[in-house]
């Protein structure tokens, strides 16, 4: 219950700020300095906190993918030669520490690093796809996360009867699961109709918002999924401690970034407030 209670303040603090700082550079450097903590977490869990040059690497290609929208020029053949380079130096770091760093650790840091990025960098992504509704997907995005997840805690705790994954996460039922993702559909009903309503929003399509919402639930239910498996491969409890007794940037985030590319390229295509 605690950690659901300090995931929804966690919640309101990151919206305050995205209400206040969401178009500016501000808001950029935030997001880099939240997915600096979580590469750090990563590094951690797979025993690297002291290979200071790959986590270097891996901050610099953070900082170009989350500041590159304010950086001219522009244009996706740039963020390719980016994702190039980076790849290029992991792979030189696997070659030339091969005997001090296992090549797993390097794929796994090499993987989270691409994920966290795909994750965080759409927060700015919905600025420009979405001008007009970015906050609200961006909102949605998150509610995709952390509604599902509280919907599934106190589902579970009802009538969880069936394990999801019981080597990966014990807790986690099918039931609970059921009940995440309907929790996650209402709520976000809810939501999208008070953005039309006071807010300004244009017309809600439910039809598409509630495929929107279900996938992106279903999303942030495997990112929470991949998340403890790393953390039971690697024989830790939590990621971080950045938040005694509850965990890291990754404990609170795991899901979120999986939603957040979710919610972006889905309603890409299925676009939930109509304009």
């Amino acid at each position: 219950m605690a950690t659901r209670i300090i995931s929804a303040a966690v919640g309101l603090v990151l919206l305050a700020i995205a209400v206040l700082f969401y178009g500016t550079l501000a808001f950029n450097v935030i997001v880099l300095l939240i997915t600096l903590i979580a590469l750090h977490e990563i590094f951690g869990a797979v025993k690297l906190h002291n290979k200071f040059g790959m986590y270097g690497w891996c901050a610099l290609f953070a900082a170009f993918v989350l500041l590159y929208d304010k950086m001219p020029p522009t244009g996706a053949i740039h963020l390719t030669a980016g994702l190039f380079v980076f790849t290029a130096g992991m792979a030189a770091f696997a070659v030339f520490h091969f005997a001090d760093i296992p090549f797993s650790s390097i794929a796994i840091v090499y993987m989270e690093t691409i994920a966290i990025l795909f994750g965080f960098s759409s927060t700015l992504l919905m600025r420009s796809v979405f001008p007009q509704d970015g906050l609200f997907y961006l909102i949605a995005a998150l509610g995709c996360g952390w509604l599902a997840d509280t919907g599934a805690y106190f589902s579970g705790r009802l009538f969880g009867k069936h394990k999801l994954a019981p080597n990966v996460s014990p807790h986690k039922t099918v039931e609970g699961s059921l009940g995440g993702l309907l929790t996650n559909v209402l709520a976000l009903c809810l939501i999208a109709w008070g953005y039309h309503r006071f807010l300004g929003g244009g017309p809600i399509s439910y039809p598409h918002l509630i495929v929107v919402a279900t996938v992106g639930a279903l999303a942030g239910m495997l990112g929470d999924l991949v998340a403890s498996s790393l953390k039971r491969q690697q024989g830790i409890k939590d990621y971080g401690t950045i938040m005694p007794g509850h965990g890291g940037i990754m404990d609170r985030f795991d899901s979120v970034i999986f939603t957040l590319p979710t919610v972006l390229l889905l309603s890409y295509y299925l676009p939930i407030v109509l304009r």
